[in-house]
């Protein structure tokens, strides 16, 4: 219950950074970008969360069945799926959604079968929305092998970048990645000087663009 009290007292924060409420300046350097956006519904939200036994009972939810129906045909493809600003990556053999599975006539069952399998962590964040009553996207993104490239995590806060720091290290390992990343943020502009929201922005070496965003997440210890 104290965590789900914490995520309230966060919950717009949270939502912010769902990939279609980033700032264009984000969006534009982002590493890959969705290939598909479909909407989810208030009553299949209620309908997933209803399946995770640890919120079903903090909530007092009853259990339902989700039923999901796209908008539209997903193009076969291996796929990063993330509901809003969670993906399934504690979630053994869903982290990646394949394309063997994403056949027309079973594409609805299969997405059904993701939106019922959310871990704690994913509820536990989800009621984000729940307390804000909107309702997140789910957005299939290309998937990519992240194994054998460094991640670096930004700390930003009132546009200004605070700290970068290599939290996975690989061959493509940059010595003064520090001071390549100021320059990289120094280049974003005006854009990111408008930001006020803490944020945790990963990113990896990309070589046309200096880096590229991989995730952005509210920094929930500065948050006030």
């Amino acid at each position: 219950m104290k965590q789900l009290e914490k995520i309230a007292k966060c919950s717009t924060a949270i939502i912010a950074t769902e990939y279609g409420n980033l700032p264009d300046v984000f969006q534009r350097h982002y590493f890959l970008h969705p290939s598909a956006t479909l909407a989810v519904s208030s009553e299949i939200l209620l309908a997933g969360l209803s399946n995770n036994t640890s919120y079903r009972r903090l909530s007092g939810l009853p259990k339902r069945a989700v039923k999901f129906t796209a908008d539209s045909i997903i193009e076969p493809q291996d796929y990063l799926p993330k509901l809003g600003v969670v993906s399934w990556k504690d979630c053994v053999g869903m982290a990646m959604l394949p394309k063997g599975l994403l056949h027309p006539e079973s594409q609805n069952e299969v997405l059904s079968c993701w939106l019922t399998n959310l871990s704690d962590r994913m509820a536990q964040v989800l009621h984000a929305y729940v307390v804000d009553q909107v309702t997140p996207r789910l957005y299939l993104f290309p998937y990519h092998d992240f194994s054998a490239r460094s991640e670096y995590r930004l700390a930003v806060s009132g546009g200004a970048l605070l700290d970068a720091r290599c939290y996975r290290q690989r061959q493509d390992f940059q010595a003064g990645y520090r001071e390549a990343i100021k320059k990289w943020w120094q280049c974003l502009g005006d854009d990111v000087a408008q930001l006020e929201q803490p944020l945790l922005i990963d990113v990896v070496l990309d070589t046309s663009r200096g880096f590229a965003i991989i995730d952005v997440n509210p920094n929930l210890h500065l948050h006030q």
